[in-house]
């Protein structure tokens, strides 16, 4: 083998090893880079089932706080009304108690008026419905004849003889009082409707 032959084998040599020197370290290259992607993705596959449990959670408290935006827009009016009931039953009695303030004023300016002109101030009059309730005729008259008629038959003695009669009179003051009872209160509500 002549020294041409020699340095050939050794240059090739020195090549192929090179070459394999290449070859091992682009391996080892890939495998870093396969290792970092296979590590990659498993952190990213962690961060999205994290993402989805985190998205399924904001979904849910959404739905939760639309359910609680639906039940405090509703109890807000409700509120509202009762809001405004109470501000128009304030001020109706504010009215009524101002209408009354005005009322008192007046008969004691009135009453002051005429003490100073010497005149005797008139006695108040009754309400009207209470004095038709209480000075009705036909109420004290039903009463008294309702009470007449009961008396009389609780004081007639009963026989033998007329049982039955005494029976079919208590039945007649009993509808006799009833529709007297009738009579009084439709005449006490014409009276109180005039």
């Amino acid at each position: 083998m002549t020294q041409t032959q020699l340095d050939r084998r050794r240059e090739q040599t020195a090549a192929a090893k090179a070459a394999e020197e290449k070859a091992r370290t682009a391996v080892t290259d890939l495998a870093n880079r396969l290792q970092t992607n296979a590590d990659l993705t498993e952190q990213q596959t962690l961060a999205l089932r994290n993402a989805e449990a985190e998205a399924k959670r904001l979904k849910r408290s959404l739905k939760t706080q639309q359910r609680d935006r639906d039940r405090l827009a509703k109890a807000h009016q409700k509120a509202l009304g009762k809001a405004a009931k109470a501000t128009r039953r304030a001020e109706d009695l504010d009215d009524k108690y101002s209408k009354s303030v005005l009322a008192d004023l007046v008969r004691r300016e009135k009453e002051k008026d005429l003490k100073a002109a010497g005149v005797t101030p008139p006695e108040p009059e009754p309400e009207p419905e209470r004095a038709v309730a209480a000075d009705n005729p036909a109420r004290k008259t039903a009463a008294r004849t309702t009470t007449a008629r009961a008396t009389k038959s609780a004081a007639a003695p009963v026989t033998t003889r007329n049982a039955n009669t005494a029976r079919s009179g208590r039945t007649a003051t009993a509808g006799r009082a009833t529709k007297a009872t009738k009579a009084t209160k439709t005449t006490g509500t014409r009276a109180r409707r005039s």
